[in-house]
């Protein structure tokens, strides 16, 4: 179905990059590390650097291992439902 498009497979690559990247994080998780995804690097420096034929590219960092002590803080405030939601 893309063989002849490579323009038609971007979009559905993108998307199952995002999936794989989430079951990375969360597996990551689930063996007790922290794993925080950061975005707004220079994901065209990165990919430059780390794939030279420009087969691939970057799309998230992802931090993971072993929390610091005290890394944590409390969870920020957050609204009330009903301030936030209106029922029809």
């Amino acid at each position: 179905m893309f063989e002849g498009d490579a323009g038609a497979r971007v979009e559905p690559a993108r998307l199952n990059t995002a999936l794989q990247i989430a079951y990375f994080i969360v597996g990551g998780r689930a063996a007790g590390l922290a794993a925080g995804p950061m975005t707004g690097f220079d994901a065209d420096g990165v990919s430059k650097k780390f794939f030279p034929d420009r087969e691939h590219q970057a799309m998230v960092v992802v931090n993971i291992g072993h929390p610091g002590e005290n890394a944590w803080f409390p969870r920020l405030p957050r609204l009330d439902y009903d301030d936030v939601v209106t029922t029809l």
